[in-house]
């Protein structure tokens, strides 16, 4: 075939004076040349991407194990290993991925699948959408849920889960407790793991026999680059967790004792044809460089996430992050220095609270970021926002290169007044945060061993938990969590578009097996229809769903049972490969 289609083969060819041997040769090289243009079927191949064990050695762990069954079922997979930040570059802003395995820091209400899932989102970065995923259905119902309430929205959200097992555009594998470990007597008195900025703000408020500790609660978190990016509005970067959060305030937090207002000192809701709301700020607020916090920061954070070039970029460059809590207001407008207008797209007052979580962005500082810099980027989602300008009980003191973030009390917050909320009653009970990095677990173990630090801020593996109680004065915290262990497909890879063969995938990896030996017993499965899509306490939809049930036994494939499985879809296997 090389010498048919070399120049001097076709020069001779040419030159031939015989026509039935040039026509006989003509046809040769037809055939030939459609040999090479349509070769046939090729074995189906996937990448898994996934963090390395360093980072987070269960998704590593799920990976690998996935990498196994999908060989046993004929696939040609490999499992790639990368740097968080470049994970999160690949699947959140470049689509460079075939299938994923990453911890999702979980869904705070229904309406975060509208995010995850409309095809409105489909081609913005983040995590919106992150899959490519295009249903109309999806769309429709993720929709009517947004406006319908009581048993109409009960209805929609039964109909989406109904209708995702059937697409499959991810799937989750289990929800983790979150594990982690503190010195007596801090572990006495505190129910978990520090993680979400709340969590901090109690334990720097607990009171001790001793008084007030005079020096910061110090912290073990460990990771790659975790210092290198202290902009809250990037998704391609590895983050101490809770640390911008606790720099940046939001407008209130819900908890399970209900609403928290933060820096809404009241909330009036007004129910019409949009539900609204007026929000009054608390007075007196300033930002950590003194300037005053008011209703136009308030607006401007709103307008500035949906658009960050302020009208520049033809289409609007939105921010990548907050972006679906961000859709739910309609409209936003500061009426005086500390009251600001809201108008929401849903009608449900539980979603527009999601809203409120958003953290207020100073605009004397952001707007000068909106200049346009690139293809769909603006200088605020390109800059490191080294020195970060918040609002919150903490400003950042030091960043010494990648091994320690300080964090020191904001003495002028308007919460040093008597007119706080009943979780900070005791605060502050330490004189800021340390945040010691360590490059992975078992390094952080050892500063907890080594009394450097006084607990740990990153989830630990299970693995570190037999080494921490034979520890003495070390207590490990386990805390159940929303958070979950997702699988994501690239619907634009050309089997991945297949929603069959996405079913099909889903049900290769056994998610009870997984649990007793990756997670060692520290998490929950999901069984039912909505935990498999991120949702474990979910009323609706409860029933188990057939991609749970794996083809196999004790996390081993049987590869005879997979292969009917494929073949009932088409699939054709040669020499043991699934062929595409």
């Amino acid at each position: 075939m090389d010498d048919v289609g070399s120049p001097t083969t076709r020069r001779g060819i040419l030159a031939g004076t015989a026509t039935g041997i040039a026509g006989s040769l003509a046809g040769c090289t037809e055939r030939l040349w459609s040999r090479a243009e349509n070769p046939g079927p090729e074995q189906v191949s996937l990448t898994i991407k996934a963090v390395p064990a360093d980072d987070d050695i269960v998704a590593a762990k799920i990976a690998s194990q996935l990498r196994e069954n999908l060989e046993a079922a004929g696939i040609d997979a490999t499992f790639e290993p990368i740097a968080k930040a470049e994970l999160y570059r690949d699947i959140l802003l470049e689509d460079e991925y075939d299938v994923f395995v990453a911890r999702h820091s979980g869904l705070d209400e229904y309406d975060a699948l509208r995010g995850l899932l409309h095809s409105r989102y489909a081609n913005e970065r983040g995590w919106q959408n992150p899959f490519q995923f295009s249903n109309v259905t999806v769309d429709d119902l993720l929709e009517t849920q947004l406006t319908a309430t009581g048993e109409d929205r009960e209805r929609a959200l039964a109909e989406l889960f109904e209708h995702l097992t059937e697409t499959v555009p991810y799937t989750t594998v289990a929800f983790p407790s979150r594990i982690g470990a503190a010195r007596e007597p801090l572990s006495e008195s505190i129910s978990g793991p520090p993680y979400r900025p709340l969590d901090y703000l109690e334990i720097l408020s607990q009171e001790s026999e001793d008084g007030p500790r005079e020096r910061p609660l110090e912290v073990g978190v460990f990771g790659e680059g975790l210092t290198d990016r202290l902009n809250p509005l990037v998704v391609d970067s590895n983050r101490v967790p809770a640390l911008l959060e606790l720099l940046y305030e939001p407008l209130a937090y819900r908890t399970d004792d209900g609403l928290i207002g933060w820096l809404a000192e009241d909330v009036e809701w007004s129910e019409g044809a949009l539900l609204e709301a007026t929000v009054t700020l608390r007075a007196d607020h300033s930002w950590h460089d003194g300037r005053s916090l008011d209703a136009d920061d308030v607006a401007f954070t709103y307008r500035f996430l949906r658009d960050t070039s302020l009208g520049e970029a033809e289409g609007g460059v939105p921010a990548p992050r907050y972006r679906g809590r961000q859709r739910l207001v309609e409209s936003v407008e500061a009426v005086d220095s500390r009251t600001v207008e809201f108008s929401f797209r849903t009608t449900n007052r539980e979603t527009a609270l999601r809203a409120f979580r958003i953290p207020v962005l100073p605009a004397h500082i952001w707007e000068p970021r909106s200049a346009v810099v690139g293809d769909r980027q603006t200088e605020a989602l390109v800059d490191d926002n080294e020195e970060p300008i918040g609002s919150g009980l903490f400003e950042l003191a030091a960043v010494t290169d990648d091994t320690e973030v300080e964090l020191e009390l904001f003495t002028d917050h308007v919460f040093y007044d008597d007119d706080r909320p009943s979780l900070l009653e005791g605060f502050p009970q330490y004189e800021g945060i340390r945040f010691a990095v360590a490059p992975n677990s078992g390094a952080v173990v050892d500063l907890l061993e080594d009394e450097e630090i006084d607990l740990t801020g990153t989830p630990l593996p299970a693995d570190e938990t037999a080494l921490i109680s034979d520890l003495s004065g070390r207590t490990v915290l386990t805390e159940r969590t929303d958070e979950f262990y997702m699988i994501g497909y690239n619907s634009h890879h050309e089997q991945l578009g297949n929603p069959h063969f996405r079913r099909l995938l889903s049900r290769l990896l056994d998610r009870e097996h997984a649990v007793d030996e990756l997670f060692a017993g520290f998490a929950e499965p999901a069984r039912t229809v909505s935990s498999l899509f991120g949702l474990r306490d979910s009323e609706l939809a409860v029933e188990e769903s057939e991609i749970t049930a794996f083809p196999g036994s004790d996390g081993a494939i049987d590869s005879e049972r997979v292969r009917s499985l494929f073949e009932d879809e088409n699939y054709r296997y040669e020499d043991g490969a699934l062929l595409e």
